[in-house]
């Protein structure tokens, strides 16, 4: 399988599961044309939102990594595929732990759902991308831009694992980690201070 269609059904799935966090949304019941009631259905519903935008950002982040990375992957085995549906099933699982998170934030079964979940993706994405680099599957070295991002990702891991522990008695502690991982990705240094040509590995 070329890495060409692996990441393009790789798309797909990113933004069908971001497309899904919408779902969580219900448009407030008011009788006849309370706007008052209107209005204070739509602040109730701001953990929702909340939730909404931290998952939003987790899949932004899958995305932008597995697309930096796989921008210069040349050969994808049975094993990289393997791991890549795994991959995929985290990131379809994301909308659902988003809606319980929004439903129920401060409550600790909640945020470990969500924290497990996280984690299990980006771990998952580590094993993917050790992977790559132990079988060549650049046919070169390994390019900057994708050097950055297993770094991002090393990184993700262990904050992971740090709000999964907080997760079980200070949910909103594990809420802050998983946002200010999100603000690392998200930055603008690092991957994009490359040129696409070279982030292609040579």
């Amino acid at each position: 399988m070329s890495s060409q269609r692996l990441s393009q059904f790789n798309d797909g799935i990113f933004a069908f599961s971001a497309t899904l966090l919408m779902l969580n949304f219900a448009v407030p019941a008011v009788r006849g044309q309370d706007n008052t009631a209107l209005a204070v259905g739509l602040v109730s519903q701001w953990p929702k939102l909340l939730a909404f935008l931290l998952s939003f950002g987790v899949i932004i982040n899958y995305w932008r990594t597995h697309g930096t990375v796989f921008h210069a992957v040349q050969v994808v085995d049975h094993r990289t595929i393997v791991l890549n549906a795994m991959f995929l099933a985290v990131t379809a699982f994301v909308p659902y732990v988003t809606n319980v998170v929004g439903s129920y934030p401060l409550l600790p079964a909640a945020a470990v759902l969500y924290s497990v979940t996280l984690l299990a993706g980006t771990y998952i994405g580590k094993l993917m991308g050790d992977h790559l680099v132990a079988t060549n599957a650049f046919r070169g070295h390994v390019s900057p831009a994708a050097t950055i991002a297993f770094r991002r990702m090393n990184f993700a891991v262990y904050m992971r694992i740090v709000g999964l522990l907080f997760a079980f008695f200070l949910p909103v502690v594990s809420y802050v980690l998983y946002w200010a991982i999100i603000i690392y990705y998200l930055s603008a240094s690092g991957i994009d201070a490359y040129a696409p040509e070279e982030s292609v590995a040579s």
